[in-house]
């Protein structure tokens, strides 16, 4: 089989050096060493072992950026840089990758990451005896072998192009943690994680604060810069801004219903706004199994009532882009004709005439400001067509467990900034993923989600992410609200922070003036 080499010559160079590739924001300037920083997050966080809870939220990914590393990482321009991985190599098809690992690298606990601690975890995340919901994500993986202690084989089911860069974000399939400690700790894992990364959990307080501290033994010579990071949740926008402006926290995550917010952290020069054009939206699912969402008609009124301008008015003060389809600005995927339905009232009380029965059902909205604001105006779209929406205001971290337990009619949701569409479009809406929050199934959506993700034609992939998109929005499965832009806010005096990925603040290279 022939194998092509994915690094340069030059590339193997600087690592052979010791050279770091993770260069962070602003390395024209001095790095410092030293202090401390407080990062408000939007959520508190379930934990970090995967069987538990699944998937990572952004807040998740936060501090598991700090307490873990991936295989891969990305510079800030996107591009796909080594970290727990040197190097990597591809057959021609795109179904076998080869990786070398970086020798020397311990986890927390003192016992060493090898090739075989890879395998362990990915066995335990497919084993379904474990009923793990970060299973169906890996799906493609058929085999991850162990050469040597230095070399792991994943073997795929379907072409990957992007596999590196689909390894590359903090999720709980990509970050690498402790056998050892995973089986001595078992249950209490979830809340004790030991991984490889720049800093290593001291305390966590559920529902206050979480404590990390530098990692003297890190691979990555001389970083991190900070001595500690904490990270307190913090639900309420008002109050985390306010804390950003006390000196209660150093950064912030912001988003665009906190617009007055923001435009007030413009004007200030004691704090940096950071922006990034993110690659997903703000959706709802129906649930197309429950009534009245079994019933075509009803999904597609209650779509075509939605005024997108008007929400993002209200809510953002015309600061988010409206979104018609899964992919926002910063994805690849552009769709000339993507089939969103119109903003058609008139239609839309006719298909609720024809429907013949009282439409009546409840929607779960976020217990934040921003889950409720948009809630009631979503409610009064709907009232206008004569649906009757009750909204139903449930705490942030309970949202995925109502989702997998299929326990709502019409649940939000966040497509988050993925590398590449794969595999988060397949994870969504493929039949049996417990992702698919639809409960839908469709026999040509699947084939499409199948094709695309096992071709590295971009061309050929965007004409079937986008033929994808037709789907969704003829049969209203879902509907989408507005495009995603992340921000952040910091004090001026922290330095070294990168694009926000994901959404996600990784603070772990930063250090402060």
């Amino acid at each position: 089989m022939k194998i092509r080499m994915f690094l340069t010559s030059i590339l193997g160079t600087a690592l052979a050096a010791g050279a770091s590739l993770l260069v962070a924001a602003g390395t024209a300037e001095a790095q410092k060493q030293g202090g401390s920083i407080t990062v408000g997050t939007e959520l508190d966080i379930p934990g970090f072992d995967p069987l538990k809870v699944g998937v990572f939220d952004t807040a998740a990914q936060m501090a598991a950026a700090l307490i873990f590393d991936t295989l891969t990482g990305r510079d800030n321009e996107g591009g796909v840089v080594p970290k727990l991985a040197v190097s990597w190599t591809h057959s021609d098809d795109y179904k076998t990758w080869e990786f070398k690992l970086r020798p020397g690298v311990n986890f927390h606990d003192g016992t060493p990451f090898n090739a075989e601690a890879v395998v362990w975890k990915y066995a335990r995340h497919k084993d379904p005896k474990n009923r793990c919901n970060c299973a169906f994500a890996i799906q493609s993986i058929s085999k991850v072998e162990a050469i040597d202690d230095l070399t792991v084989v994943f073997r795929l089911s379907d072409p990957t192009a992007e596999f590196p860069a689909v390894l590359s974000f903090p999720g709980p399939n990509n970050i690498m943690y402790s056998p050892t400690a995973t089986q001595k700790l078992g249950d209490d894992y979830n809340r004790h994680p030991v991984g490889t990364g720049p800093f290593i959990l001291k305390s966590w307080t559920a529902g206050d604060r979480m404590l990390v501290e530098r990692n003297p033994n890190y691979w990555n010579k001389g970083h991190p810069y900070l001595d500690r990071v904490e990270l307190r949740p913090l639900p309420d926008q008002q109050s985390r801004f306010a804390s950003l402006l006390s000196g209660a926290s150093d950064v912030i995550w912001d988003d665009e219903t906190d617009a007055d917010n923001l435009l007030r952290a413009q004007q200030n020069p004691s704090v940096k706004v950071y922006t990034y054009t993110g690659s997903g939206v703000q959706p709802y699912a129906f649930n197309t199994k429950v009534a009245p969402f079994d019933d075509v008609r009803v999904r597609q009124a209650l779509v075509m009532a939605i005024d997108r301008k008007k929400l993002s008015q209200v809510l953002t003060n015309g600061l988010s882009r409206p979104a018609s389809n899964p992919f926002g600005d910063g994805s690849w995927v552009k769709c000339e004709d993507d089939g969103a339905l119109p903003f058609d009232p008139e239609q839309a009380k006719q298909l609720i005439k024809d429907y013949g029965k009282p439409v009546q059902f409840k929607f779960i909205v976020t217990a934040t400001p921003r889950g409720r604001n948009t809630g009631q105006v979503l409610q009064q779209f709907w009232k206008k067509i004569g649906a009757d929406a009750e909204i139903e205001q449930v705490e942030q971290a309970a949202i995925p467990v109502r989702a997998f337990a299929r326990q709502y009619q019409l649940t939000p949701w966040r497509i988050i900034d993925f590398p590449d569409p794969e595999p988060i479009m397949y994870q969504l809406f493929h039949t049996g993923s417990p992702v698919a929050l639809a409960n839908y199934s469709n026999p040509e959506l699947d084939v499409l989600l199948e094709r695309a993700r096992s071709t590295a034609d971009r061309a050929k992939r965007t004409e079937d992410y986008c033929a994808i998109a037709r789907i969704i929005n003829r049969e209203a499965i879902w509907f989408f609200t507005t495009q995603i832009t992340y921000y952040a806010v910091g004090k001026s005096k922290l330095k070294g922070l990168p694009p926000l990925f994901s959404g996600v603040i990784d603070v772990s290279d930063t250090w402060l003036e």
